[in-house]
């Protein structure tokens, strides 16, 4: 769930890095931002950084298929429980797709299973037809997707060679722009919201056309507002072992630097502890909060350790905190 102007993922400045070199974090988890390569799967990846790290807990915050590279972002430790606030995130992609081929995956990696010739494709029959698929649309998600029917992942499905029947989804193209046509390929910049598939507007951009089309690079350059040029290449990734590996992840507190921070004197931190809604009077007097309703914040202590993350509820004298994720502290 977003909210508008709160959200690190929807607004704030990018993240690119700590200029000094090594990320700082507590003991207790941060998010790592890994620079994917090309044939590994997000859980390959994710099971590697668990190893690497000697931490139990380690997450991601969106899959990249395995022929795409770019931005993964991993949370560790207690950073696992922003996991589902980061994955809601918008994303943005640079990529290229192949007219004149359809394939079975709706990528490079499927089987063409029909071929058109261009003709006269110019660009601006392009630029025409992406018009149609800026901001909210119904997408079709691939067949080899990780969508369930019946709780079975359909890519599963597919491989058997069943039937398979996706529904559309609602999605949202914010933004959407060719970069570049040198026939057959184009190449474009999209940023979308979560779950938007890039393979099926490929796919849907060469039906369009009339002529077909696959998905044929993929590179994530951002979610939210972490950006691409601040992950940790992968080649160093793998050299890195334990606290080597710890000293590289982004501290929460920069993660959700987009939110407003509250912070609590020491009775109303206690409460925020034990999950406890804390009242306008523990917030109210920092600033006026009357358009806050609905936005989530950061809870802090005096000193400015993170407790957690709670969202406003209602307007006027009932207004409150809900806290959503507390920790026990700095």
């Amino acid at each position: 769930m977003h909210h508008q102007g709160a959200c690190p993922g929807s607004g704030g400045p990018p993240y690119q890095g700590d200029r000094g070199g090594s990320f700082m974090t507590d003991q207790a988890g941060g998010v790592l931002l890994l620079d994917k390569p090309a044939g590994l799967t997000s859980f390959g990846v994710v099971e590697r950084v668990r190893r690497w790290s000697r931490m139990k807990k380690v997450g991601h915050t969106g899959t990249l298929d395995p022929f795409a590279t770019g931005l993964l972002v991993l949370c560790l430790g207690k950073a696992t429980r922003l996991a589902h606030y980061i994955t809601a995130w918008d994303k943005e992609y640079v990529g290229t797709i192949r007219l004149g081929e359809d394939t079975d995956t709706d990528d490079a990696t499927g089987q063409v299973i029909l071929s058109r010739e261009l003709g006269d494709l110019a660009r601006e029959d392009v630029e025409r037809a992406m018009e149609g698929f800026r901001g909210e649309i119904q997408q079709l998600p691939p067949r080899f997707s990780a969508k369930k029917l019946g709780g079975i992942p359909s890519y599963r499905r597919a491989r058997r060679g069943e039937e398979v029947d996706l529904q559309p989804v609602t999605v949202r193209v914010h933004d959407l722009e060719v970069t570049d046509v040198q026939a057959p390929l184009v190449r474009f910049r999209a940023r979308c919201s979560k779950g938007t598939y890039m393979r099926s507007l490929a796919r849907d951009l060469g039906r369009v056309l009339g002529c077909g089309g696959h998905l044929a690079e993929l590179r994530r350059v951002a979610v939210g507002h972490l950006r691409v040029e601040a992950a940790l290449p992968w080649e160093e990734a793998r050299s890195l072992r334990g606290e080597a590996l710890l000293q590289r992840l982004v501290p929460l507190e920069r993660v959700l630097e987009g939110w407003r921070k509250v912070m609590l004197a020491p009775e109303w931190a206690r409460r925020a502890r034990h999950g406890q809604d804390l009242p306008q009077e523990a917030f109210g007097s920092q600033t006026n909060c009357a358009d806050w309703s609905g936005e989530r914040v950061v809870l802090a202590d005096e000193l400015g350790g993170l407790l957690g993350v709670g969202i406003v509820v209602g307007d006027g004298p009932g207004m409150h905190i809900h806290p959503e994720q507390v920790w026990s502290g700095r």
